[in-house]
């Protein structure tokens, strides 16, 4: 009696948690409002003193493949110049040809992916993210309109490899959750719940998504720092 009752609560623990995921949740109008406040309201990511003059963006794709609400990734093709072989987001540098550096994500995922602006619904976009380099990116939230079929999008291969997404659930999933601390720098998230490890600057935006877009016994992440340890005195003379 008491496995049974047992097995019960697991079941409704299950289906309760796997509605914290559902299209229904995450795509509602109330949700999507807390979301963008949220995110536009986060604070600043500065890797760099200096301030870039260039200026990119990127779409953090929000789509539905099989009636689960997952996330859409790239991998950079393999002879770019910058960040090839790389898990990233739809994006580039910004063209003066757009208004906006929400047009940029606009354009650029129309030019990797094929999808056009009218397929998506854009939610809002964070903060410039100062990254190491000579530019800052915007990261932008938007949402796939409809159900996703990867086999039919019309990938550029002078700038995808790949195309692949990871459901909430798995990016969220604790088991699937790690950290990676650079030296004398900051701890970055790690994602492991999909195809390919997700790490860097996409794990950082996938991040500050995450935590826009859910409540915190949905997902919560903890990133640590362990402070470097210096020898006051040299060890041997």
């Amino acid at each position: 009696m008491f496995s049974v009752l047992r097995l019960i609560v697991k079941k409704s623990l299950g289906s309760r948690n796997s509605s914290l995921y559902s299209a229904e949740n995450v795509f509602s109008e109330e949700n999507m409002k807390r979301t963008i406040a949220k995110f536009a309201s986060m604070k600043p990511v500065r890797m760099n003193t200096n301030q870039p003059a260039k200026k990119a963006a990127v779409l953090i794709p929000l789509c539905e493949v099989d009636e689960k609400v997952s996330v859409l990734y790239t991998l950079r093709a393999a002879h770019l110049k910058s960040h090839r072989g790389q898990v990233s987001f739809p994006g580039g540098m910004q063209d003066v040809s757009d208004k906006t550096l929400e047009d940029t994500a606009l354009r650029e995922t129309k030019e990797e992916l094929g999808i056009s602006s009218d397929q998506i619904e854009i939610w809002g976009s964070g903060k410039l993210i100062v990254t190491k380099r000579e530019t800052c990116v915007m990261p932008v939230i938007g949402r796939i309109r409809g159900n996703l079929d990867i086999k039919e999008l019309k990938i550029n291969p002078m700038e995808v490899e790949e195309v692949f997404t990871v459901p909430l659930e798995d990016l969220c999933n604790p088991a699937f959750l790690g950290y990676t601390q650079f030296r004398n720098s900051a701890s970055l998230p790690v994602f492991l719940g999909g195809k390919r490890r997700i790490w860097g600057l996409t794990a950082l935006m996938t991040n500050m998504c995450l935590c826009s877009l859910l409540p915190p016994k949905a997902y919560s992440q903890r990133i640590k720092y362990i402070t470097p340890v210096k020898p006051s005195k040299p060890l041997y003379r």
